[in-house]
């Protein structure tokens, strides 16, 4: 589905509070080091393994957000289509519509007898095709 539409000062409040997020994730994880001394290699070690953890978790949470929808949907619709076909049997199967449902239109009756003359006379034609090439022998 198409993104909301969004004033430009509910996008940079968005953004902010998307921002703020990161931060507060940031920081939680820096608690655990708290008291041990790192050198600068360690620490932009620690800085790089922290933004790809918070981007991962990022990811995740866009990708949950997404699937949400999808599987209500989903299961929506599967309902839906689960009902409606019970619903169409059910009145397709009632004994006084059932005689209904079979009769052959008068059209389809006349081009099946038509056929079945064409047939029978393409076969009498046949036949005689056949005594001809027979007596030709």
């Amino acid at each position: 589905p198409p993104a909301p539409v969004r004033s430009r000062n509910e996008q940079m409040q968005l953004a902010r509070r998307l921002q703020h997020d990161r931060e507060a994730r940031r920081e939680w994880l820096r608690e655990g080091l708290t008291g041990v001394q790192l050198d600068p290699r360690e620490e932009g070690e620690i800085e790089l393994v922290i933004t790809l953890i918070v981007s991962y978790f990022d990811i995740v949470r866009k990708n949950l957000r997404d699937s949400v929808p999808k599987a209500i949907m989903h299961f929506m619709v599967n309902q839906a289509k689960d009902k409606m076909q019970v619903e169409l049997l059910r009145s397709l199967y009632k004994e006084d519509l059932l005689s209904e449902v079979f009769v052959e239109k008068p059209e389809t009756t006349e081009q099946r007898k038509s056929c079945r003359q064409m047939v029978t006379a393409l076969e009498k034609a046949l036949g005689v095709l056949n005594e001809v090439r027979s007596m030709q022998e």
